[in-house]
């Protein structure tokens, strides 16, 4: 009886597998990656996050860490003044955000933190500390258009 119910054991885990294995390679391709480009206005922070405020002012040190970190990490794809027209932006899509548009710019503080750190479709949760992710947020300030 025991070797007839380890041959259903193995029998049902070799037909699991198949159906496992496709889930974990769909689930990212099928994932959310459709709203994170210049399309995203259902990609909102949650509330809380985004009252969060910024605890470090805008220096010119801060500024200038937020602009080397973002060179490293975020040039290739939303390009050198944020427009998301990096190298990389025509490979992807959805395309990345126009980091110097109102749409972005009028988000607080806290929200930009939130989807920094959570990622979304091709663009990856930052990896850096919370100090470098305010100091990259206080960078972006700078790229706004000018009033």
């Amino acid at each position: 009886m025991s070797t007839i119910r380890k041959t259903g054991d193995v029998l049902v885990y070799a037909c699991a597998l198949p159906l496992m294995l496709a889930v974990m390679v769909t689930a990212p391709v099928t994932g959310p990656a459709h709203a994170q480009g210049r399309s995203d206005k259902g990609w909102v922070a949650p509330e809380r996050a985004a009252k969060r405020p910024n605890p470090l002012p805008p220096t010119a040190d801060a500024v200038q860490r937020g602009h080397e970190l973002f060179r490293r990490d975020c040039e290739q794809c939303h390009g050198k003044a944020g427009h998301g027209d990096g190298p990389q932006a025509p490979s992807l899509q959805p395309q990345p955000a126009d980091l110097a548009s109102t749409r972005v710019q009028s988000q607080t503080d806290g929200a930009l933190f939130w989807k920094m750190t959570q990622g979304r479709g091709m663009m990856p949760g930052a990896t850096l500390g919370e100090r470098d992710k305010w100091a990259v947020i206080n960078f972006l300030r700078t790229l706004a258009a000018p009033q």
